[in-house]
């Protein structure tokens, strides 16, 4: 327990770790900070976000016809209030303005008309409800869609779709807090990835550059120290992880969505998936991938650092590996895990592929070391 104790203290340095921090703040400027700072991203992203709370509160976390139909008469409520604003403003009505449909629809050769238009969009920043009536007629869109099957590649999403389409799981919730989540963890994702690689690769590469192994192995411990670097590598991975996440998670939550948390995927728009998780499970789904990719890089950064020769040839040997990550990342490993827009069978098999191939990797290695000559 010692020998760990010390192993970890090796890797978890407080030059490391300040390192790590600093190497954090950056990615977080770069990557993550506008999807907190700038969440809802402006107009409508902000009138969805709010009608979505309203939904929730109002309907629950399903909506079945007849809660639809009533969201309907809000809207027509909604264009009754635009038509009594509008006629209660004298240039408008003068202009031709006196009801929303010909305010919706008008013409935008028009600089007279247009520069009305823009008043009240943009100007008049009290008005909401014509930015809140674009969006619940966006909603009202997609929901008369809802039985339509568009554009599928295969017969197995087609059959999905129709599986969705049959027990009333269709987009009805803006798709606001999701697609913010998924850049979200995405960019955290890629975060936590340079942080363990950070970490990691140096350990057993310092000691191989100062002689220290042929030293090592001399002990009563003797070999099986590597298998102790291992564990203590695996538990500063851990460490490291649980860490990063807790932090941005903790500023994560300042985008306040806890009111979708028990919101179906499924029934966001545009957010048809393979499995029926609630966006809460997908959260906790994603943050497994992450445990499962940080620790398949710890993995790989020890096995590399224990048989490449300098820290130059460690870092190009990793490089590779890191792009293909993050390529893969904004696809289907991470931000669509479950899309039906990927196969079914994709993700699983890459994630269960990467950790046997990484755990394969380890045993070679250890079988090595098992037989490798001391030279002094």
């Amino acid at each position: 327990m010692r020998v760990l104790w010390n192993e970890l203290k090796k890797i978890l340095a407080w030059k490391m770790l300040l390192l790590l921090v600093m190497l954090n703040s950056v990615l977080y400027f770069f990557l993550i900070e506008f999807d907190i700072k700038h969440f809802p991203n402006g107009r409508p992203a902000l009138d969805s976000y709010h009608i979505g709370i309203e939904m929730i509160e109002k309907y629950g976390t399903h909506m079945d016809e007849d809660e639809f139909l009533d969201f309907r008469k809000a809207y027509d409520e909604q264009v009754i209030e635009a038509d009594q604003y509008l006629q209660s403003r004298r240039e408008f009505v003068e202009a031709g303005f006196d009801t929303y449909e010909k305010f919706k629809n008008f013409d935008r050769d028009n600089e007279e008309l247009y520069i009305l238009h823009s008043k009240v969009m943009f100007e008049e920043k009290e008005v909401n409800t014509f930015w809140e009536l674009q969006e619940r007629e966006r909603l009202i869109e997609f929901y008369d869609m809802k039985d339509e099957l568009r554009g599928y590649d295969n017969t197995q999403q087609k059959q999905r779709a129709e599986e969705l389409i049959a027990s009333k799981k269709y987009g009805v919730y803006p798709e606001v807090v999701i697609m913010n989540f998924r850049d979200f963890i995405g960019n955290v994702t890629i975060a936590i990835l340079f942080s363990v690689v950070l970490v990691i690769s140096p350990m057993i590469l310092k000691d191989r550059s100062r002689q220290m192994l042929a030293l090592q192995y001399t002990s009563k411990k003797g070999r099986n120290l590597f298998k102790t670097k291992i564990l203590a590598g695996l538990i500063s991975t851990f460490s490291v992880i649980t860490a990063l996440l807790i932090v941005y998670f903790g500023v994560y939550s300042l985008n306040d969505t806890s009111m979708y948390f028990d919101v179906p995927v499924n029934t966001f728009i545009g957010n048809e998936s393979w499995y029926d998780p609630t966006f809460f499970q997908y959260i906790l789904l994603c943050v497994a991938a992450i445990y499962v990719i940080g620790v398949v890089f710890g993995l790989l950064a020890m096995s590399f650092s224990s048989f490449v020769p300098n820290s130059m040839a460690l870092i190009g040997i990793q490089i590779p590996f890191i792009v293909g990550m993050i390529i893969v990342i904004g696809g289907p490993l991470m931000r669509y895990i479950i899309s039906i827009w990927n196969p079914q069978w994709l993700a699983p098999t890459v994630y269960c592929g990467m950790v046997v191939a990484s755990v394969l990797l380890i045993i070679i290695l250890w079988r090595r070391e098992r037989k490798r000559d001391i030279v002094l």
